[in-house]
Formats: structure tokens, sequence, C-alpha cells
């Protein structure tokens, strides 16, 4: 399946796969290419449940409490108001994908793609406050190498 948009948001590739206009709203679904270490910050979806596949490479996720491993092929989901995040654990690039139901995760990635942190900071949170995203801080713990 080709790419309907890409753009980088803060160094990491994105590439829509479907966007919510295309689905009337009902989802996104995105592939993000991640460097070794790479990920989002952890936040909370007040809007979106995501359905995470690994596609390449190795990652684990964050649940709120604990990191677990995501083998290449499986998936996992979050719910909104569920604290998480993920992380390529490698040591190349991986590709993660990332249904969000419903839409709109696509809208803001795009949004704030043009941003630079730190010096864009104010506004990186106040259109994450619009899109229904809050940042939790502090960072949860690095795994334990297993």
């Amino acid at each position: 399946m080709k790419a309907l948009k890409q753009f980088p948001v803060f160094g990491e590739a994105v590439e829509v796969m479907a966007t919510t206009k295309a689905t009337g709203g009902s989802f996104a679904m995105l592939v993000q290419t991640s460097p070794p270490g790479g990920g989002p910050p952890p936040h909370v979806h007040a809007n979106e449940d995501e359905i995470f596949q690994v596609l390449e490479g190795e990652y684990e996720m964050f649940d709120g409490e604990r990191w677990n491993k995501v083998p290449k092929g499986e998936h996992v989901y979050t719910l909104r108001g569920q604290v998480h995040t993920f992380r390529n654990c490698g040591r190349t690039d991986g590709k993660m994908l990332c249904i969000a139901t419903p839409g709109g995760l696509d809208e803001y990635l795009e949004e704030i793609s043009v941003l630079q942190v730190p010096q864009d900071m104010e506004r990186l949170m106040a259109i994450s406050e619009r899109y229904g995203i809050r940042f939790i801080t502090p960072e949860p713990p690095i795994a334990a190498p297993v």
C-alpha cells in the first residue's frame, strides 16, 4: 500500500496510509519509522483508541506501568485515557503501524510536523490540548535488559 502523505514528526518519518478525511472520520492509519531509541514521549489520548503492529525491527510498549516487548508481527492496543508510548529498542530503524479510531491522529501529527522542540513547546502543548492529547512526565524508567 502506498502512503497518501508523508512528513517528519520530530525526526521520525510518518506515512499516512488512510486519512481521517478518506474514512469519513472513522479511523486513521499510519506507519511511523523510528531510529533506535525512538518513539513518542509517554502520553494519553482523550479521543482515540489505538492499535499498533510491529512491521519491522524491535519494539517495546509502555502501558502506564511497565515496558513490554512486542515481537514483529504482533499487535497491541491502547484505549483512550490510558498512558502509553512505544520505543524502538533495537539496533536498526523499525516500523510501527498505528490505527487510531476515531480519526484525527493523522491531522494532529501533520499539524505538529512543522514544529521544533524545544522552541515551539508552547505551540505543541496548545495544539495537543486541542486534539485531546496530553504528555506525561516524568519519563517512564528504562526497561531492564532481558
